[in-house]
């Protein structure tokens, strides 16, 4: 999605009732496709032990590993086509796209509680939704126009994402609780900084507009990332691996 210019708009924003009811909606989206994804993934679990349709596609069958790198090609590949064609789809494609990626991300989900103590998983959720609630509160109230952060924002998440990766070929990193806590840190960060954002993105478009619409969305998305990704570091930082 191009960058939107908010010179002068941080100083027009204000509490009215139709900006009210626009972040309701980012709100209600965000929820519906977290609420997606624990049903998809409770669903999931629930067949790994039954070895149902699911557990043989994508978990336990000899095809398994290539199922779950198509599964993740189709993730980003919905995220790149959401981001791409925000001002072109109609919103209840826009909407379904989300809905389908919250689906899918369901099913790489479906394996956590796995390998992670049941207890645990509900702990990070609660946890996740405390710390989400309370940065999404700050983004919205606070005078500080965040998005001069942006910058050092973006450049933290790429070296999260390189340090992750490094991870990968060197064990004495996976375990490392560091990067849990700056993951996150960074989310934590990105929250407040995408509410904000959001507030911004109502202006660019006329209220009952499609772009309207597909911004509410995009904006759910964003939030729901932000939420996923606090959720997956303070499994890391709780969890203890099962054996």
């Amino acid at each position: 999605m191009s960058e939107f210019n908010n010179q002068n708009v941080y100083e027009s924003m204000n509490d009215g009732n139709s900006l009210k009811a626009y972040m309701t909606k980012v709100f209600t989206n965000m929820g519906i496709g977290v609420g997606i994804t624990a049903l998809v993934a409770y669903l999931c679990y629930r067949s790994i032990f039954s070895y149902g349709i699911i557990a043989q596609i994508f978990f336990l069958g000899s095809s398994a590993m290539i199922a779950q790198l198509l599964l993740f090609v189709a993730q980003i590949g919905l995220v790149i086509w959401l981001n791409r064609a925000i001002n072109s789809l109609s919103p209840v494609a826009c909407r379904a796209l989300f809905f389908v990626y919250a689906a899918l991300t369901g099913v790489t989900f479906g394996v956590i509680p796995v390998a992670y103590n049941i207890g645990v998983v509900f702990q990070a959720f609660a946890f996740a939704a405390v710390l989400f609630i309370s940065c999404a509160i700050i983004g919205r109230v606070t005078n500080v126009d965040l998005s001069k952060y942006q910058g050092i924002l973006f450049g933290a998440l790429i070296s999260l994402v390189v340090v992750t990766v490094v991870s990968i070929f060197v064990p004495a990193l996976r375990s490392n609780l560091l990067i849990g806590y700056i993951g996150l840190f960074i989310f934590m960060a990105y929250t407040a900084f995408d509410v904000q954002r959001i507030s911004h993105f109502y202006y660019m478009a006329n209220d009952g507009d499609a772009l309207h619409e597909n911004l509410a969305i995009y904006g759910s998305l964003q939030l729901y990332l932000d939420f996923v990704n606090m959720f997956l570091y303070l499994l890391r930082i709780l969890g203890r691996r099962r054996n």
